[in-house]
């Protein structure tokens, strides 16, 4: 499960029963580091490869306009990768990894079933409680059914049919921000576009409850993450390398997770392997999440063997940010020091930072 546009910024202020409850009773990652951007970040996920690999090029967010597509080849998706093992596959909600028109992008990703909004909430008519929803290629108009709550339905639908990978983007609390349903939240007054986002991850939270309820009792591992830090324009530091914008929680709960807080430095990129090595799914090698690291040791309470976490943002997406001309902006992130190079390749400027 992901949210979108969470980070610490945002967490601090916003009541989470569900989120607290995890980390109660499950493991809270720390220090799980993800792309300055929502696209990116779910292109780790899905592929196991940094944003710069050749076969991957995707280091910002996809515009509206963009008819560049995460590539399905050579590097094997984590969908087809766990569907040709035999298991079953099922996607939900935002998608935005190829263009809104490309409403057979996520099957050619592997994913057996896909029920969502394919891109952001940017089109004309397109809020929160309207908007274009995709069932397996087909689209259809959706009218004052409100889409946090349709998003959880549907995962709970899928969870509920046994699909043994569920994989549930939420679009909140990203724009554009507005009041949710009362019954989901407590936050009051909502004066701004900040309390707006609070009050729809609050919806989130409560609604993730109800998915719980049916996920665990099933035996289903459920980890959580948040796809990039706060946006800017409510206090974050979306979009940039800095703490704030790419280091946020992960929270993991379920058969085998031990209890604790950990500090682990664990990337997106690192979910492929994990969520491989989960199913018993081989992962590795050239094609197969080449730079994803399993930590499912570290669920179990177990050490890590990776000792460092990278991120990375350029802004052309399709293009190589070693010879587009594009500012490429990079870091890598230790136990005391982090390490920031911006320039144009093969020109940077270094700066390294305690942590």
């Amino acid at each position: 499960v992901d949210l979108a546009d969470v980070g610490y910024a945002l967490l601090a202020d916003t009541p989470t029963t569900t989120l607290d409850w995890i980390a109660a009773h499950g493991r809270m990652f720390t220090s799980f580091v993800t792309a300055p951007q929502c696209t990116p970040t779910r292109a780790m996920m899905h592929l196991g490869a940094y944003p710069s690999h050749p076969d991957v090029l995707m280091g910002g967010a996809l515009l509206a306009t963009s008819s560049f597509e995460m590539p399905t080849a050579p590097l094997v998706p984590l969908g087809t990768l766990v569907a040709s093992a035999g298991r079953t596959t099922a996607k939900v909600g935002k998608w935005h990894l190829g263009s809104r028109t490309s409403l057979d992008h996520p099957g050619r990703c592997g994913w057996q079933h896909y029920a969502g909004v394919i891109s952001n909430l940017d089109g004309p008519d397109e809020r929160y409680r309207r908007f274009l929803k995709v069932v397996n290629g087909t689209t259809l108009g959706v009218v004052d059914r409100y889409l946090t709550t349709d998003e959880t339905d549907d995962a709970i639908a899928c969870v509920r049919a046994e699909y043994d990978l569920v994989s549930l983007s939420y679009h909140a609390p990203h724009r554009p921000w507005h009041d949710p349903p009362a019954h989901l939240h407590s936050v009051s007054p909502l004066l701004g576009n900040r309390d707006r986002a609070r009050a729809m991850l609050q919806a989130c939270d409560r609604e993730l409850g109800r998915l719980l309820r049916e996920a665990l009792p099933r035996g289903y591992t459920v980890l959580v993450f948040c796809d990039n830090g706060t946006a800017m324009p409510i206090g974050g530091e979306k979009g940039t390398v800095r703490e704030g914008g790419v280091v946020v929680p992960l929270w993991a709960i379920g058969p085998g997770v031990a209890p604790g807080v950990d500090d682990a430095r664990i990337g997106a990129v690192d979910l492929y392997a994990t969520i491989a090595e989960l199913l018993g799914v081989p992962a590795g090698g050239a094609t197969r999440g080449p730079h994803s690291a399993s930590f499912a040791r570290a669920l179990a309470g177990g050490p890590l063997e990776r000792r460092w976490a990278y991120t990375e943002k350029f802004q052309l997406t399709g293009q190589d940010p070693r010879t587009s001309g594009a500012t490429w902006v990079r870091a890598v992130r230790g136990e005391r020091y982090k390490l920031h190079a911006s320039g144009v390749a093969p020109q940077f400027a270094m700066a390294l930072y305690a942590l």
